[in-house]
This record gives structure tokens, sequence and C-alpha cells, in this order.
């Protein structure tokens, strides 16, 4: 930032060295138009002109530039409250899950300690289920 100040304040000194050297009264004609100017005012309206010219010229691309960047500054926090709220599902669903595994550990304890000799002579049913006969 300091280096850009003393730049500018190099470019300002130059500046008012050329216009103290440059007095001389110069004709200016623009199509009909026609007048007398120091050859410093002269060459100071052309580089406003320039300047201002540039800056119309370059006006649409940086609205549209910053148009595009709050769109998407927009979506970037729609995207990251949804996945705010999709971790918190996620972190609702682990917990549920969890509840349900102490559950079913705390039930398969119960139903092996109430489990009768007799259950355990008979084996498990085959889950298979009949065939139809029927060709698939």
């Amino acid at each position: 930032m300091q280096i850009l100040l003393i730049f500018s304040f190099v470019i300002a000194f130059l500046a008012i060295v050329f216009a103290i050297q440059n007095t001389t009264v110069t004709p200016i004609r623009f199509l009909i138009w026609e007048t007398e100017g120091s050859l410093a005012l002269v060459l100071f309206i052309a580089l406003v002109a320039g300047a201002l010219i540039s800056y119309l010229a370059t006006a649409p691309g940086q609205i549209k530039q910053r148009m595009t960047i709050s769109s998407q500054r927009k979506r970037i926090a729609e995207v990251e409250g949804q996945l705010t709220s999709t971790q918190e599902e996620l972190h609702g669903t682990k917990e549920q899950l969890q509840q349900l595994e102490e559950k079913s550990q705390t039930e398969g304890v119960e139903q092996s300690e109430e489990s009768s000799p007799m259950e355990e002579e008979n084996p498990p049913r085959s889950s298979k289920l009949p065939s139809t006969g029927w060709a698939s």
C-alpha cells in the first residue's frame, strides 16, 4: 500500500513539473470548434477524457462481475445452510441408530437368558421358500 502511495506522489510531482514547463498557448481545433489553451491544460483534459472513456468501457463488465459474485455468495450461504441442516439430521440419525443398537443388544441378552432347553434342541428353520415350479 505504501509503495502505491509513493508511486502516486511521484507521478503527481512529475505532472506538476510538466505543467510548469509547458505553459505555451496551443490552438485547439475540433470539427467546427476552435480555441486556444495551454499545452498542459490540453493534455490534462485529454488524460481525463481517456480515463473517463476507459472507465465507461469497463464498467459493464465490473457490474456484471459484482452481480455474479453477489449471487454466488447467496448460493454459498444457502448451500451452507443445507449442509448444516443435513449434518444435524445425520447426527440425529446416528443417535437413533445407537439407541436402536443398544436396545437390540439388551433385548438379545434378555432373550438368551429366557431361552428354554426346548428351543435349543430345535434348529432354526430355513428361510427358503418352497419352489412353485414356475420357470422364471
